[in-house]
């Protein structure tokens, strides 16, 4: 009889195996002459398919065997701390007195802390500093303070910041009293320049600005339509007119209600921001996934305006992956509702480089029905009715060997 459920449990099983995962876009990659990890952009001309976070995205070799890779994405904006060095025109250290250290600025912009670098040391040194433009003339700009006990606890050296009075002298001249102990081991002199860079984005293309004004409403309306769903994350305005104009915009995304009357389209609201005349406005979008944007521009009880121009952009993301020379690759796309993979990959994220090569995908294709792990020959159990049947079959033949059964042992107890 267990032969008989086995049955059972492989046919019931079958409804599962032959309904594998689905994809319904996909985009060929171009071979790559060496192998080791690469960045493949998801661009705008693929932006239609993933889903809000990406999860349905998956990588096949030519054997259909599926490839790790992590989800890449940059950053709006980017800060980066970078320490430059002063000059040391003189570093001079006289045994029970002090240590004088002289520093020279590349130009005379006023400056009001000098960042030192000091191996580390459990001690309190007192100390002075003194400005001049020719190395002969001295003034004091700070008088008696004090390096407390030095210990960086993660590094070997840290970073001491003397603050002292906005100065523009051509030399500085930093003297630390050492009579009462061994001199401090003086690294390098400089600051910390902060730069602020904004993240990579790709141009979104727009099929059609159209714009309309409302006298009644005083309002003006303008209207981006792309030529189908979009990633946007950025977006920039500039309007033309009045020689002086500073004016509110509300940002809305066009989306879709599902009814019993069908799909609705509708507008939401997304964000506002100011425009300004002589000025491009540049807003921060929470990335849209939509076909369209309306732009509504309060004009209060002023004329018009005009768009001079209009732009969309799509923070640039990627799919970090090790890729073999002359291997042919395929990037597959799901349904939104596909759960994220789980790679060991990722608990290596910072082993990879950063900035590996770009690879761009090729022209997407849309797929009708596509098993995701391997092609399956035609096969009569992917008719749901022939499935039944076959079930209520076995049922029938279990039913008949249980009665049998049991006569069989009703005949064995009599006897």
């Amino acid at each position: 009889m267990m032969k008989y459920i086995v049955i059972v449990a492989f046919l019931l099983s079958i409804q599962t195996t032959v309904s594998a995962q689905t994809f319904r876009a996909e985009a060929s990659l171009p071979a790559v002459d060496t192998s080791g990890f690469y960045r493949i952009l998801l661009s705008p001309s693929i932006a239609a398919y993933p889903n809000r976070d990406f999860s349905n995205i998956r990588l096949y070799d030519k054997g259909q065997k599926e490839v790790p890779y992590i989800l890449q994405e940059e950053q709006p904006v980017y800060f980066q701390d970078e320490f430059r060095d002063y000059t040391i025109v003189e570093k001079k250290q006289t045994s029970g007195c002090c240590t004088e250290l002289i520093l020279q600025m590349t130009d005379k912009t006023p400056i009001n802390n000098i960042s030192l670098l000091i191996r580390n040391a459990d001690v309190t040194k007192q100390a002075s500093l003194s400005g001049s433009d020719d190395q002969k003339h001295w003034f004091v700009i700070r008088d008696k303070f004090y390096f407390q006990s030095i210990n960086n606890t993660a590094e070997t050296v840290d970073r001491e910041v003397v603050h002292f009075p906005l100065s523009n002298y051509k030399y500085y001249s930093l003297s630390i009293n050492d009579s009462s102990s061994a001199p401090l081991n003086i690294i390098k002199a400089g600051y910390y320049d902060t730069s602020v860079s904004e993240g990579v984005y790709t141009a979104v293309p727009v099929k059609a600005i159209l714009t309309a004004d409302s006298v009644k409403q005083k309002k003006t309306y303008i209207f981006l339509q792309f030529d189908t769903l979009r990633l946007v994350d950025k977006l920039e305005l500039a309007m033309t007119g009045a020689p002086y104009f500073l004016r509110h915009v509300q940002v809305y995304q066009r989306a879709v209600r599902h009814s019993k009357k069908g799909n609705v389209p509708y507008y939401e609201p997304v964000t506002s921001f100011q425009i300004r005349s002589g000025q491009t406005a540049v807003t921060d979008l929470p990335m849209l996934k939509t076909d369209g944007l309306m732009l509504v521009i309060d004009n209060q009880d002023n004329p018009p305006l005009k768009v001079a121009s209009s732009k969309v952009y799509q923070l640039n993301r990627y799919i970090a992956a090790w890729l073999e020379k002359d291997e042919l690759y395929t990037i597959k796309f799901g349904a939104d509702a596909m759960l994220a993979p789980s790679y060991d990959l990722g608990f290596f994220k910072d082993s990879i480089s950063y900035q590996p090569a770009i690879l761009q995908v090729g022209a997407s294709r849309t797929l009708q029905q596509q098993a995701s792990i391997k092609k399956e020959s035609p096969t009569f159990f992917k008719d749901k009715l022939i499935i039944w049947a076959a079930i209520i079959i076995v049922i029938g033949v279990l039913g008949f060997m249980s009665v049998r059964l049991i006569r069989e042992t009703n005949a064995q107890k009599k006897v």
